[in-house]
């Protein structure tokens, strides 16, 4: 069988990789698809996997997004309709645009999901979808919300990062390639996702308030940060501020390692703040509310911590930064977590 991936955001290249290896092992074949935004295709070619980059982000409007959404499905239609042989299942982390083109090519979706709370999302994807896999800590009521039916819900013992970080070992030459060493003193940051639809009625587009607490990070902190900013307007700002105080990678780096040897990290989202968790490095979400895979992942003892205000933020921060000796008992306790829990490419192989 071939399976189309079609990814979004950064997360999804390595979640991809690793749902697409255990495919590939069963004899099945896998395509590449990804839009202009971010460090995703980059993350694709430091990955070495060939991918088609198709469309862009639409930014921070409303019509910037109905627009950019409308051209990507025209480029994803007729990349798909040219292929010599149809994929026989279309995956995605909720992507509105070829969850459209599947359904309306007949490609049947598997729909991966950890946010219910992006609900413009969960609505145009969750209702043209054959299954909605996602971690069980959610209620499946908040998949209703969004449009789903009780047959399409397949819940899974786990989180997202146990796919990719089951067998991860850290490399260094991440550090040279950012001119760090092993025993230097970093943590790494990403702002909020300021034009997500979920955000826009904050006022917040292309604006970041890690500013507001790396200046404290700072003041008690000598080593530096390596953020990853969501874009252009925040790399701008954050680099203007801080000057040689952080390190802006131009392109897709081994994170994952990036993680093991930094004191935190911290981000305004979720994604990097679970990873590096998952690894053993103690991290921090400001998303502004609670999140159930967060939650969650904060109640079964790995070391991610939500803080829901920037004072909160900040001082968990600097307590974590002032027992960074503490790192590998956080990594041994997170292992042992990691290896209980399911992935969800185990549910994906049950379902087809």
């Amino acid at each position: 069988m071939i399976f189309w991936f079609d990814a979004v955001t950064a997360k999804e290249p390595l979640l991809f990789n690793a749902i697409a290896q255990e495919l590939e092992k069963l004899g099945h074949e896998a395509i590449f698809t990804c839009r202009n935004y971010d460090y995703v295709a980059s993350l694709f070619f430091l990955l070495d996997l060939d991918v088609e980059i198709l469309g862009v982000h639409g930014g921070g409007s409303l019509f910037g997004k109905l627009m950019a959404g409308n051209e990507r499905i025209s480029l994803l239609a007729e990349y798909i309709n040219q292929l010599e042989t149809k994929p026989d299942y279309h995956i995605s982390f909720s992507s509105p645009e070829s969850t459209r083109v599947a359904f309306g090519l007949g490609i049947p979706s598997i729909t991966i999901n950890d946010s219910p709370h992006a609900t413009a999302v969960g609505k145009l994807t969750v209702p043209l979808s054959k299954y909605l896999v996602y971690s069980a800590c959610i209620d499946q009521n908040q998949w209703l919300k969004v449009g789903a039916i009780p047959e399409q819900l397949q819940p899974y013992d786990g989180i997202d990062e146990v796919a990719w970080l089951r067998d991860f070992q850290p490399n260094n030459e991440v550090l040279d390639i950012l001119g760090l060493y092993e025993d230097d003193n970093f943590i790494v940051g990403r702002p909020e996702e300021s034009s997500a639809a979920y955000m826009l009625d904050r006022n917040m587009v292309d604006q970041t308030v890690l500013d507001v607490i790396l200046s404290d990070i700072f003041a008690e902190y000598d080593g530096r940060a390596v953020i990853f900013p969501r874009y252009e307007a925040q790399k701008k700002y954050l680099k203007k501020k801080f000057k040689n105080r952080i390190i802006i990678p131009p392109k897709a780096v081994d994170t994952l390692s990036l993680y093991y040897y930094s004191d935190l990290c911290i981000t305004g989202g979720a994604t990097m703040a679970r990873e590096a968790a998952a690894i053993g490095t103690p991290s921090i979400s400001y998303y502004p509310a609670p999140l159930d895979v967060l939650e969650y992942i904060s109640s079964i003892g790995i070391p991610l911590y939500n803080e829901y205000t920037l004072d909160k933020a900040k001082e968990r921060a600097l307590k974590l930064i002032s027992e960074s000796d503490e790192k590998e008992s956080y990594r041994r306790k997170t292992a042992d977590i990691l290896e209980k829990l399911e992935s969800p490419s185990d549910k994906i192989l049950q379902l087809i």
